[in-house]
């Protein structure tokens, strides 16, 4: 059922401007959009005007996005830079630059509550304006079960996102130079494909073993460490133990093959605190070391486990630390280009697209894989993308948008004006909020023109006064 639209009246609760000598504020719906907390949508019993209170409402606009197959989709780009379908579009990306001045807003999720909302429309415009405007733009098409971007866009059905994750990160590791994958890149794919065994880099006499559990970096070993920095010298120029005590933990560990520390720590001469610190610069010098070498071979050996010091170490947070101590462990050419080859350069300035690829079987365990969160990462933080926007599906549907809205600085919900219950609106966003996604307002579309009278006339006394019939900006003075 549809919620009609009711005529524009003055709320009750508004009182005149009685202030003389001040000016008149602007209480049109593009900045009256702002004013009422988000709390005030459920207490309004009319639609229309739930939208006008709700708290940030972005950019509330009306233009007709009928999804006609006889027509294509309208574009920003195939319109006049002053036209109204232009202005709505740069009005929304002004509200979105201004809603959170402390936290920029980087990536945006644009969903809807249902299908056929206009979500594409606005996620296609809204990237298109912040292109025009200078700012570099990556259009990310996460609606893998439509993928509708490559028709748009003229990419390659068989490369894109899906491609990405299934395909690139799945790049065997076995075997082969460090031309072709760089120490970066090999960390990053055992780590993906979560690999158990060891990883053994040699060059001329030299050569570097890294042992991964479950994918992550547990211990290292390298053959000509000096001496003096072996693990051993380096707790007895501490102090920590003496001489004598690590004659016998050597011996027992060649006997047994054990770890160093784990025996260290069996004839109670050391707490775990004690090696702590010194096995973790051992495996960042391993690591530093590894990364200047040009020309090594790596091989890659499986096993079920691999030997580390589990009272010691933990896998997992030491791969976090390592990241931030070892910066040569992000350059990773080959993940890097495979990945630009991948985004599609529009004839637009400053707009690049990813497009889903082929659909997959399992589109939400896609995007919610741990593969899905390095893209994400990787597209964030190396690219030097300026905005990142986010096609998702609806809200309601699947369970996409939830698990998107984890790498989003701010969603944008599109409803489509008179053709959703406003308990379906409900609904998504109490979806969003269980998971705690950071909604910074809705989009009103396919609003007609004639509902929006007093805007439409405001706007053109504005275009008026400052362009010319040609569209060129009048001189000042």
């Amino acid at each position: 059922m549809k919620i009609p639209f009711i005529s524009r009246k003055p709320s009750p609760n508004v009182k005149k401007w009685n202030r003389p000598g001040l000016p008149r504020p602007d209480l049109s719906p593009m900045s009256s959009c702002f004013t009422k907390a988000f709390n005030t949508l459920r207490e309004n019993i009319r639609f229309k005007e739930s939208f006008n209170t709700l708290m940030k409402s972005i950019g509330l606009e009306g233009f007709d996005t009928n999804k006609d197959e006889s027509r294509p989709m309208p574009r920003h780009a195939d319109f006049s830079l002053i036209s109204h379908f232009a202005e709505s579009f740069n009005t929304l990306r002004t509200n979105i630059r201004f809603a959170r001045l402390d936290t920029p807003v980087k990536v945006i999720l644009v969903t809807g509550a249902v299908p056929e909302e206009g979500k594409s429309t606005v996620a296609v415009n809204l990237a298109e304006s912040f292109a025009f405007a200078g700012q570099k733009t990556l259009l990310i098409e996460c609606d893998l079960r439509l993928a509708t971007f490559k028709k748009l866009f003229s990419a390659d059905p068989k490369k894109g996102l899906s491609s990405l994750i299934s395909d690139t990160f799945d790049t065997p590791v076995e075997k082969g130079s460090i031309h072709g994958l760089a120490l970066g890149d090999l960390i990053t794919l055992i780590d993906l494909q979560e690999r158990t065994g060891t990883l053994t880099l040699s060059h001329n006499s030299d050569a570097y073993r890294f042992s991964f559990q479950g994918g992550k970096l547990a211990s290292s070993d390298w053959k000509n460490r000096p001496k003096e920095e072996r693990l051993a010298a380096v707790l007895m120029n501490s102090g920590r133990i003496t001489e004598q005590q690590a004659k016998e933990a050597l011996n027992r560990a060649g006997e047994t093959g054990q770890r160093l520390g784990l025996i260290l720590l069996n004839m109670g001469i050391v707490s775990p605190d004690h090696l702590r610190g010194p096995i973790r610069l051992q495996i960042m010098d391993s690591l530093s070391q590894a990364l200047n070498l040009s020309g090594a071979e790596y091989g890659f050996e499986k096993s079920s486990h691999v030997m580390y010091d589990r009272d010691i170490i933990d896998p997992i947070r030491l791969g976090d630390i390592l990241t931030d101590e070892v910066p040569g462990l992000r350059v990773r050419p080959f993940l890097y280009e495979q990945i630009a080859s991948t985004i599609v350069k529009t004839d637009i300035k400053n707009l690049h697209v990813l497009p889903g690829g082929p659909i997959p079987p399992n589109p939400s365990e896609v995007l919610g894989s741990r593969r899905m969160s390095a893209l994400m990462s990787i597209l964030r933080d190396t690219f030097d993308y300026d905005i990142l926007i986010i096609d998702s599906p609806p809200v309601t549907s699947v369970s996409d948008a939830q698990i998107l809205s984890a790498f989003a600085d701010g969603v944008i919900m599109v409803v489509r004006a008179g053709g959703v219950n406003r308990d379906i609106v409900y609904k998504a966003m109490d979806q969003l909020k269980q998971v705690n996604a950071p909604l910074l307002g809705f989009v009103l579309n396919r609003m007609h023109p004639k509902e929006e009278k007093h805007y439409y006339s405001y706007y053109h006394k504005y275009r008026d006064y400052y362009y010319t019939d040609t569209g060129d900006r009048k001189k000042s003075g």
